[in-house]
């Protein structure tokens, strides 16, 4: 949580904290900027309040940071840029000329979106200029990652809302499908159309952006044999047919940028086939036997590797016996959640995974069963929280039903 960025500064022998973007554009300037979407210089020293050097232009912006703030004017920017033609090394300089005047010395942890090449000749010029400082590396997270990597009561209530939005999507969604007639196993929706798999994507996305929700990073809606490849997003022309897998993974963000939702529920129109009624059932104990499995102190990698011998023993390949699987559970079971749809904790089965369960963490609990060649794949996916007292609640809390009847 943010209100642990000290903590974690002092334990990891972190002087300063240094960030430079647009909210709007980077996730960590939003989370510094309290969400306030101007460009920004944030400067924090261990155990004192943030500065945030902003552009006369958005001054009035800038208040709504709740930072202190300085006027990009005090340094004559203009000039600076004058005297360096090089842009980066202009840039540089200027970045020192903050540091001298709110006297930055010591390890400093840098936090900004560039080109490889850009940054790495930016931070030896800036290393050039400034004498008293060393750029911080961490092999593991760094602060802000570790900060954000539990949420407060704010943030949980803007994931609710979230989650609200999609929840009222998804079955307003289902409500127009089931409007609908059927026609030789497919679904007709007006003036004897084919309702397309374009079609519910539409259908979400409207009802998502009446919310102040938009789907930034994309939509699932894969039927049959897309379904059987985890991120296979699906394809817009294709009918949607009764009895086929369908996989919704609906994971849309707050407009203007800020937190998202991860919502996954595996559907057929109208009637499933005793193989995927089973395959289903498999899936959904695999859930279960996650919530029960998970608590404060274990390793992220320890769960992953007990849902893997969950499959096996009932005769599904995992990475855990072939790394080069892709059909079967080869997907991981979860991911943090929060200002990215994909941020840590991290699952999977690498070694050099450290993560533990925390209370305030959220994340997603997503197994899923996919074979291809088969015409199918499921998935479940809902959203858990690690309450404070370490009590495990699900946020998703929608009924897991296959069949939606037509």
């Amino acid at each position: 949580m943010k209100k642990d960025i000290d903590r974690i500064m002092k334990k990891m022998k972190v002087h300063a904290l240094y960030a430079e973007g647009k909210a709007s554009c980077d996730t960590t300037m939003y989370y510094l900027l309290n969400g306030t979407n101007i460009f920004g210089h944030y400067i924090k020293k261990c155990g004192k309040r943030a500065y945030v050097v902003h552009s006369p232009i958005e001054r009035e912006e800038a208040i709504k940071t709740g930072l202190r703030l300085i006027n990009s004017n005090k340094y004559d920017v203009k000039q600076i840029f004058e005297k360096y033609r090089d842009k980066i090394k202009a840039h540089a300089f200027l970045v020192r000329t903050i540091f001298d005047d709110l006297k930055i010395k010591g390890t400093v942890a840098f936090y900004g979106n560039a080109q490889l090449g850009n940054g790495y000749y930016y931070a030896r010029q800036l290393l050039k200029f400034d004498k008293k400082i060393k750029i911080h590396y961490s092999i593991d997270r760094d602060p802000i990652a570790i900060a954000r990597e539990t949420k407060d009561k704010k943030e949980i209530e803007r994931i609710k809302k979230i989650r609200d939005g999609v929840v009222h999507a998804f079955n307003t969604m289902l409500k127009t499908v089931r409007q609908m007639r059927i026609k030789k196993n497919v679904i007709i929706k007006e003036k004897n159309k084919k309702l397309t798999i374009g079609d519910l994507k539409v259908m979400l996305r409207q009802e998502l952006f009446m919310r102040n929700l938009i789907c930034s990073r994309g939509i699932i809606v894969a039927q049959g044999r897309d379904a059987g490849i985890p991120h296979n997003s699906g394809r817009d022309r294709e009918a949607v047919q009764i009895g086929k897998t369908i996989v919704f993974d609906i994971f849309p963000q707050e407009l203007g940028g800020g937190y998202f939702f991860d919502f996954t529920r595996t559907i057929c129109f109208g009637s499933a086939s005793q193989e995927i009624k089973e395959l289903y059932r498999v899936v959904k104990n695999s859930q279960d036997f996650i919530f029960e499995n998970i608590r404060v102190g274990r390793r992220t990698v320890e769960i992953e590797k007990s849902l893997c011998k969950f499959f096996e023993k009932r005769g599904h390949p995992t990475f855990l016996s072939n790394r080069k699987t892709q059909i079967g559970y080869c997907h991981s079971l979860g991911h943090g959640l929060g200002l990215e749809v994909h941020e840590s904790p991290i699952f999977g089965l690498l070694k050099t995974t450290t993560d533990r369960i925390k209370p305030g963490m959220v994340f997603t609990v997503e197994p899923g069963l996919y074979y291809p060649d088969k015409g199918y794949g499921i998935r479940l996916e809902d959203v858990v929280y690690i309450e404070h007292a370490g009590r495990v609640k699900n946020m998703t809390n929608y009924s897991r039903i296959l069949v939606i009847p037509m």
